[in-house]
């Protein structure tokens, strides 16, 4: 399968969020494979559909993305996880450990 015809398959999976058969993608044609199709669209896609997918497979597929499209993503994470937000020199633990 090519990479485009893999990036329109994820488009309509994400459309539908059909968790079950993005996963599946995966598992067939590989992080690699998977990755590369993703960087054909845009940053804001690209979270979109890894969003949809769980912490593991995100992070491998995440290892695979260009790291330029990996960069342009950064903004799109801001409001993200907590626990992300909380590293041991950020002003809301170092608050908290004043307390």
């Amino acid at each position: 399968m090519s990479c485009k015809t893999l990036y329109i398959t994820l488009r309509r999976l994400m459309g539908k969020r059909d968790v079950t058969a993005l996963r599946s993608q995966l598992w067939v044609h590989g992080p690699v494979l998977f990755a590369r199709s993703l960087a054909l669209g845009s940053p804001r896609v690209v979270a979109d559909v890894l969003s949809l997918l769980p912490i593991s497979e995100r992070i491998s597929v995440l290892r695979h993305l260009p790291y330029p499209l990996r960069d342009a993503m950064k903004p799109l994470c801001i409001g993200g996880s907590q626990r992300l937000r909380m590293q041991p020199w950020s002003p809301d633990v170092l608050a908290l450990r004043s307390a």
